[in-house]
C-alpha cells in the first residue's frame, strides 16, 4: 500500500478507535505523534518544507580542529542550497565564504510531500576558533549561527548526553534538550542514545525532535546511535538518518552499519557509536571486532562508547545478553570510561562488582571503584519502571547498581578538564541533581571513579570556560583520597548543625500505599529529594517553601521488599538531611498490586474487540500498529 494510503488508511481507524474508547469511558494513554486522537492541526501544514532552510544540525567530521559538517532541510524545489560561513566578530558578518551543498537526499513522506536534505563540510578552518555559518539558496537563508572547532590539545571542554527521547519530544522532550543546554550552554557537543523518535517513518515526529534540539542541535555538534526506534516499522533504518546526519564513514566497512558505527575524537576523547539493533550475523561479529581495534588504537585519554540495549537492564525482565557476552569483556579489558545506553527509560548507574576489590589505600568500596561506568538514562516522558531489588539485571550479571530512578527525565552533563578529570552530573528536567561522580586519572595511569557532589560550573559554562572547582576531598590530586567527607551522603547529618525534621502520615504500610510527608529546617526554596532507602529510589523532588519547609505525597513503590526501610529528605544544596523509620508490610493475599504506566503490556481486551468491530474504519490497523509498537518498545 503507498505511504499516503496507508497513512489515510490509519487516520481514519484513529478516529473510529478513539470515538470508541471515549464510549468505554477512555483507559488507554498514548503518546503524541503515535495517538489514536487526531491531532488539533493537520502535521502536514506544521511541518511541509518551503524555500526557507529549516532542521540544520552540526555533526563532528574526523578532523572536528579544522573542519565542520551540517545538514538542513528545504522543499526539493531548491536547486542550489549551500552554506556560508566567517571568523565571528563584534557586530554584523564579514568576508563570508559559500561552499555548494556536496550532496542532496529527496524523498516522500507518509505525510504526503517531498523533503530533500543537503550536506556541506566547511574544510580548512583553525583550530580553536569561533565562525558564524548560515544555510539557504542565496536568496533565502536562516539566522547566522555559530560554533567553534575543536582545539588541539586534550580536555577543557564540556558535553551533555541525552537518552531516549522518543515520545511527546515537543510537549516534553524539549524541556530535557534545553536544560541540558542552559546547563553548559558552550558544550561541544550532545550525545544521543537511540530512540530519538518513536516511529521511524514520521516526519512529524522528527519535525519535533528537531524542534526541541533546536538551539543545541545547530551550536552543539550532534552524535547519536541508533535505537530499536529507528528501526520501526523498518525492517530497514530510517532514511532519514543518512539524510539529516552526516557521520565519519570510519567504521567495520558494512553498508547495512554505515553512518552508526563510527568513532570521533574530540580533544583527547574517543567517541564510539555502536548499533545493537543488529544482534547476529556477520554485521555482528565484524562489529566486535572493529571495536576491539579502534580501542586497542586509540591515543586518546579518554573513552566514551555509547549503544541502545544495555550491557545491565534497568527496567522488567529485560535482558540483552548477546550484547553483554560479547562486548562487556572488550570494554572492561580496554578500560573505557563511560558506556551511555537507553531503551530502559529509567535510570542506572554502576560498575563490575570486581572493579571495587584492590582499590588505592583510603578509598571507600561503597563510594568508589575502577573501571568503566555503565550508565543507562532517559530524556523522554515514558517510563517503564524498575526492576526488584536484588532481582534486577545488575545484580543477576554480577554488577552494582550504585543509583536508580524512575518516573524522571534526565540530562547529563559531562566536564572534561585538562587535569585528568571527568566530572559527570544527572538531573531532572526541573534542573535538581539527581547523580554525581567524578572518574580521575593521574600521570601514572591510575584511575578511580567517585561518587560526588555538584560542581559549580565546567568549561562549558561559559563562552571562554570556567576552571573545574577543587572540592573538599576532591581526588583530583590524588586517586587514592578518599572524598567521604561530603556529608550530604549520610542521612541524618548536617554540615551546618541545624539538623531539618520530618514526619510521615503512617509509619506502616504496604507497597502501593500513598504516603504523606511534612519536612522543615531546610534552605529556602531548594530543592529537595524523598528516598525510599536503603536502596535508593527517588519518590519525589519537591521545593522547600520560604521557610524552608515542605509537605508532599509520595508512593510507596509497587516492588518495594517487605522489611525495615527509611524515607530520607535531602537538600540539594544544603546537603541537610533527615530520615525517618518505615515498615513496609507485605500486600494481604489476594490483593490487587499497584499498576504501572501502561508503557509495554497488552492493551485491554475490550480495546482489541473493538477494534475488530471497527475494521470497516480501518481500526483493524491502529490495533495492529499499537501492539506491534508495544511490542516493540
Amino acid at each position: 500500500m503507498p505511504r499516503l494510503a496507508r497513512s489515510a488508511s490509519i487516520t481514519a481507524g484513529a478516529i473510529a478507535v478513539a470515538v470508541g474508547l471515549s464510549s468505554l469511558g477512555g483507559g488507554v494513554a498514548v503518546a503524541a505523534g503515535g495517538g489514536l486522537a487526531p491531532p488539533a492541526v493537520d502535521p502536514a501544514s506544521v511541518h511541509r518544507p518551503s524555500a526557507a532552510p529549516d532542521r540544520v544540525i552540526l555533526t563532528p567530521t574526523e578532523t572536528p580542529a579544522t573542519s565542520q559538517a551540517v545538514t538542513w532541510r528545504t522543499a526539493t524545489a531548491v536547486a542550489s542550497p549551500r552554506v556560508e560561513w566567517a571568523l565571528s566578530g563584534p557586530s554584523v558578518v564579514e568576508g563570508a565564504q559559500s561552499i555548494p551543498a556536496t550532496s542532496t537526499t529527496s524523498f516522500d513522506t507518509t505525510l504526503g510531500y517531498d523533503v530533500a536534505f543537503h550536506t556541506a563540510t566547511i574544510d580548512g578552518l583553525e583550530p580553536d576558533t569561533t565562525y558564524v555559518y548560515r544555510v539557504g539558496d542565496g536568496e533565502t537563508w536562516t539566522e547566522w549561527f555559530e560554533f567553534r572547532t575543536a582545539t588541539t590539545a586534550a580536555g577543557g571542554f564540556s558535553f551533555v548526553m541525552l537518552g531516549d527521547a522518543q515520545n511527546d519530544n515537543k510537549a516534553y522532550t524539549s524541556r530535557a534538550f534545553r536544560a541540558a543546554f542552559e546547563a553548559r550552554p558552550y558544550a561541544k557537543l550532545a550525545v544521543h542514545a537511540g530512540d530519538l523518535i518513536d516511529t521511524e517513518t514520521s516526519d512529524a515526529e522528527w519535525g519535533e525532535w528537531n524542534g526541541a534540539g533546536a538551539l543545541m542541535n545547530q551550536y552543539a555538534n550532534l552524535i547519536a546511535t541508533p535505537g530499536n526506534h529507528e528501526y520501526y516499522p523498518g525492517p530497514d533504518l530510517t532514511e532519514y538518518w543518512p539524510a539529516q546526519f552526516a557521520f565519519p564513514h570510519n567504521g567495520p566497512g558494512v553498508a547495512e552499519l554505515e553512518e552508526t558505527v563510527y568513532f570521533v575524537d574530540y580533544q583527547g576523547v574517543r567517541f564510539i557509536s555502536l548499533n545493537t539493533n543488529r544482534q547476529n550475523g556477520e554485521p555482528f561479529a565484524t562489529q566486535t571486532e572493529w571495536l576491539e581495534g579502534v580501542l586497542e588504537d586509540n591515543p586518546n585519554e579518554w573513552t566514551v562508547v555509547t549503544f541502545h540495549h544495555p550491557v545491565f537492564s534497568t527496567s522488567g525482565d529485560r535482558d540483552n545478553a548477546v550484547v553483554r557476552n560479547a562486548w562487556l569483556p572488550i570494554l572492561e579489558e580496554h578500560d573505557v570510561d563511560l558506556v551511555l545506553q537507553g531503551h530502559d527509560h529509567t535510570y542506572g548507574r554502576g560498575n563490575l562488582v570486581a572493579n571495587e576489590q584492590n582499590l588505592p589505600e583510603g578509598a571507600d568500596p561503597a563510594k568508589s571503584h575502577t573501571g568503566p561506568v555503565y550508565m543507562v538514562t532517559v530524556a523522554g516522558p515514558k517510563d517503564y519502571g524498575l526492576s526488584p531489588d536484588g532481582q534486577d539485571n545488575w545484580t543477576l550479571n554480577d554488577a552494582h547498581l550504585r543509583v536508580k530512578g524512575a518516573n524522571l527525565q534526565l540530562f547529563q552533563t559531562v566536564d572534561v578538564t585538562d587535569d585528568g578529570r571527568m566530572h559527570v552530573e544527572a538531573r531532572t528536567v526541573d534542573g535538581a541533581l539527581f547523580d554525581a561522580f567524578t572518574i580521575t586519572k593521574d600521570a601514572a595511569g591510575g584511575k578511580l571513579v567517585t561518587d560526588d557532589v555538584a560542581w559549580t560550573g565546567g568549561p562549558g559554562s561559559t563562552r571562554d570556560g570556567v576552571d573545574a572547582p577543587t572540592l573538599p576531598g576532591d581526588p583530583g590530586t590524588d586517586p587514592g583520597t578518599d572524598p567521604g567527607t561530603d556529608p550530604g551522603t549520610d542521612p541524618g547529618t548536617d554540615p551546618d548543625g541545624d539538623k531539618p525534621t520530618a514526619s510521615i502520615s503512617d509509619t506502616t504500610v504496604t507497597p502501593g500505599d500513598t504516603v504523606s510527608v511534612k519536612a522543615a529546617g531546610f534552605e529556602a526554596g531548594e530543592q529537595v529529594a524523598i528516598e525510599l532507602h536503603s536502596t535508593p529510589v527517588t519518590l519525589a523532588r519537591v521545593t522547600a517553601d520560604a521557610e524552608g519547609a515542605l509537605s508532599a505525597s509520595v508512593t510507596i513503590p509497587a516492588d518495594t521488599v517487605p522489611g525495615a526501610h527509611s524515607i530520607v529528605l535531602t537538600g540539594v544544596d544544603s546537603s541537610r538531611s533527615v530520615a525517618v523509620a518505615i515498615t513496609v508490610e507485605a500486600a494481604p493475599a489476594g490483593a490487587r498490586p499497584a499498576q504501572l504506566p501502561a508503557t509495554g503490556g497488552a492493551l485491554p481486551l475490550t480495546l482489541m474487540i473493538l477494534g475488530g468491530v471497527l475494521v470497516a474504519g480501518g481500526g483493524a490497523v491502529v490495533v495492529r500498529s499499537v501492539l506491534r509498537n508495544r511490542k516493540a518498545s
